[in-house]
């Protein structure tokens, strides 16, 4: 078994997730593997960044939360192609960052 851990500029990217989609099945076609991403390039930054908008009153953080849900979203239409698969994680995103946005109106406030 074999363990790919990929972060940073390796998912920042449609390009270069597609390379890291070629690279997990390569290593899938001879051995099991376990992959574990980190979140897009420079999402952590971002997150930290809405996360003290919030903390400081500042709405703003509102727009910057939504221009990641879309920035997720645009991930998924570009690299996932089956409808049904699409859809699925079209409703995890969206359901991860209306809990999100439930914690940073509560941060908010």
């Amino acid at each position: 078994m074999k363990v790919l851990k990929f972060g940073g500029t390796s998912v920042g990217s449609v390009q270069s997730i597609s390379c890291l989609k070629k690279i997990v099945e390569n290593e899938a076609g001879k051995q099991p593997v376990i992959v574990v991403v980190s979140a897009l390039g420079g999402i952590t930054d971002q997150l930290l960044a809405t996360a003290k908008m919030a903390q400081q009153g500042d709405e703003s953080y509102m727009a910057q939360l939504q221009v990641m849900r879309q920035r997720h979203h645009s991930m998924a239409d570009t690299l996932v192609a089956d409808r049904s698969k699409h859809d699925t994680l079209a409703t995890v995103i969206d359901t991860l960052f209306d809990e999100l946005k439930s914690i940073y109106y509560g941060v908010y406030l």
